[in-house]
C-alpha cells in the first residue's frame, strides 16, 4: 500500500521498467496510477502497450479515465464476468467505440472462459489466473488448464507468482508460455524488477506475441 498510494513511486516503477525494455503495463483504473503512467511515458518519450481491467460499474466514467493512455486492450472485471452480468455485451461495444480490443477478466477460468465462448462475447483476451501450483486456478487447476487450452481466445495469465509464493524463474515463465499469449506480473522494486524480467527473458517463447506485461 505505501508503493501503491505514493505517485512517485509509481512513476519511478515505469521510468525503471522501460529502462529494462518492459515498455507494457496492466493496471486497474486507478486515477493515480494512470497518472503516473502519463508522467512516465513523458519523462521516457515511449508509448506503454496498455492492458487495462475497467474495475467500477461507473463504466463511462472508467474510460474517460483511460483517454490519455490509449490502452489497447480493455478488459471487463472478474467481478462481473464470473457472474455473467447482463452488461457485458454492451460494455464491450463501448470498449470497441474507444478503438481498444475487448477483453474479459475472470477468477474462474475452469468455468467462466468455456461460458463466455459459448455464449458469443465479444472479447478477444482473457485475464485468467495461471501458474504451476494452480494458485487461485477456480474451480480447479484441471478445469482452469482445460479452458485455457481449449478457448480460441487469447490468454494473458496473472498470479504467475501465485500472489508471491513461487520464485520468478525460468522454469515458472515455461510454464505459463506453453500455455498463455501474455503474462502479467506484480513488481514494485528495482531488484524485483531485474530478477523476474532476467526470468522471464531466460524462458522467452518462440510465439512472437508474448509480451511483457508489468502490473501494479
Amino acid at each position: 500500500m505505501r508503493f501503491f498510494h505514493n505517485e512517485e513511486n509509481m512513476v519511478e516503477i515505469f521510468v525503471k521498467s522501460a529502462e529494462y525494455g518492459v515498455k507494457a503495463v496492466q493496471l486497474i483504473v486507478y486515477e493515480p496510477l494512470v497518472n503516473a503512467l502519463k508522467r512516465a511515458e513523458m519523462d521516457t518519450g515511449d508509448d506503454f502497450f496498455v492492458v487495462a481491467t475497467v474495475t467500477s460499474s461507473r463504466f463511462e466514467h472508467d474510460l474517460s479515465v483511460l483517454e490519455d493512455i490509449n490502452p489497447e486492450i480493455i478488459a471487463v472485471h472478474a467481478l462481473f464476468c464470473d457472474s455473467l452480468d447482463e452488461r457485458i455485451g454492451g460494455w464491450t461495444a463501448k470498449i470497441r467505440d474507444v478503438g481498444a480490443i475487448p477483453a474479459a477478466a475472470t477468477h474462474i477460468p475452469g468455468d467462466t472462459i468455456p461460458e463466455m465462448d459459448r455464449a458469443g462475447y465479444d472479447v478477444e483476451f482473457y485475464l485468467a489466473p495461471l501458474n504451476p501450483v494452480g494458485y487461485a486456478m477456480l474451480p480447479d487447476f484441471e478445469s482452469a488448464i482445460r479452458a485455457i487450452k481449449m478457448t480460441d481466445k487469447g490468454i494473458i495469465a496473472i498470479k504467475p507468482l501465485a500472489a508471491g509464493n513461487i520464485r520468478p524463474d525460468r522454469e515458472v515463465f515455461s510454464f505459463i508460455f506453453k500455455y498463455a499469449d501474455a503474462v502479467s506480473v506484480g513488481v514494485t522494486s528495482d531488484g524485483e524488477m531485474r530478477e523476474t524480467f532476467s526470468a522471464a527473458r531466460a524462458a522467452e517463447a518462440k510465439d512472437e506475441r508474448n509480451w511483457r506485461v508489468t502490473e501494479i
